[in-house]
């Protein structure tokens, strides 16, 4: 079907700047130069742009330069990433990311109606379910909202922003597959939760490709936090048949690995590989550096922004579902099977 609307995007791409930009000179903000705002005038003209934005109408008040921004934790160096690029990004475009709620539970614990009220131009939420209710409510009454790495995606209006779980999980058993090991446990993150049920299958496949039965005694659910981790570490650890390679669902999970490990002096990589999945800051300072599945993490927030801003200049967004690239980074916790262990 013919789009007969040209989009802000397109504008901004005509005029060569940004959508935050065109957004300004369409609701008369003086921080333009007046070179770029006859430029991004004469972009409007010809391509007969119409806004039909819902959203507030910015008016360069104090609060209407403000994103509500929920995470479920602050201990997390996942959750630090992403919002280095959320700030970073919201800071190149003029606006300011301000900490709302803390989500419990993968529920937003929000009032739709008071953050409409409260002047915010739209909402950005983390690792929560993203049909939860009061989402929904505030998509569908045209607030802008975007969730980035969503728990669930269901069926909501909202864009939701992830990485390529399933593909992140091949490529991590598949990495310990080439280094000879197939007694490959998996550390996994909650059961309910889709990021961790695409990385279970993600596993699962490279497996099945190599021509090795699952063992699921050899799958483990928990939170994708330190504390789980141990709890989970020790569990996969101290088993008679102890695996050789171990796939965690998190980097979080995996340097609690690598301490239960120390602890019972497993030596790693050379009794035990350990792969995580994230690529935090962390896995670089860990001992040894930590082999993991990189996500994007900064360009996820970064994108969560773009996007929010396109949602408030009523722009139609391409897609509503979006996922970034992952790949592999070998550090020092994985190494080939010891012939002892073959």
């Amino acid at each position: 079907m013919k789009r007969n609307r040209t989009t802000l995007a397109e504008v901004a791409v005509a005029a060569g700047v940004s959508v935050a930009t065109v957004s300004k000179v369409l609701n008369d903000h003086a921080d333009v130069a007046d070179a770029t705002r006859r430029r991004i005038q004469d972009a409007l003209r010809e391509s007969g742009y119409q806004s039909t934005r819902r959203a507030p109408r910015l008016t360069g008040g104090p609060t209407e330069r403000l994103i509500e921004v929920s995470f479920p934790e602050w201990q997390n160096a996942y959750e630090s990433a992403v919002l280095d690029g959320l700030a970073g990004a919201a800071e190149a475009e003029g606006y300011e990311i301000v900490i709302g709620p803390r989500a419990r539970d993968n529920r937003v614990h929000i009032d739709p109606d008071e953050l409409r009220r409260s002047g915010r131009l739209g909402a950005i939420f983390v690792t929560v379910d993203a049909s939860d209710p009061p989402i929904r409510v505030l998509s569908e009454a045209g607030f802008p909202v975007v969730v980035i790495d969503p728990v669930r995606v269901g069926s909501t209006p909202c864009v939701t922003i992830g990485a390529t779980n399933f593909a992140g999980g091949v490529t991590a058993t598949e990495h310990l597959l080439a280094l000879g090991h197939r007694r490959i446990a998996h550390a996994g993150g909650p059961a309910a939760v889709e990021c961790s049920q695409a990385r279970v299958a993600g596993y699962h496949s490279a497996l099945r490709q190599a021509g090795l039965p699952i063992d699921d005694s050899l799958v483990t659910h928990s939170l994708f936090t330190y504390d789980a981790g141990r709890a989970v570490a020790a569990q996969l650890l101290d088993r008679d048949d102890r695996p050789t390679a171990i796939f965690a669902a998190c980097d979080e999970v995996a340097l609690a690995i690598l301490e239960e490990a120390r602890q019972r002096t497993i030596r790693v990589p050379e009794d035990l590989s350990v792969i995580g999945f994230d690529d935090s800051f962390l896995a670089s300072r860990s001992a040894p550096p930590l082999t993991t599945v990189a996500q994007p993490l900064i360009e996820m927030g970064r994108l969560a922004v773009r996007s929010l801003l396109q949602l408030v200049s009523g722009d139609v967004v391409g897609t509503r579902h979006l996922e970034l690239a992952t790949h592999l980074v070998v550090r020092d916790s994985t190494a080939p099977l010891p012939p002892t262990h073959a």
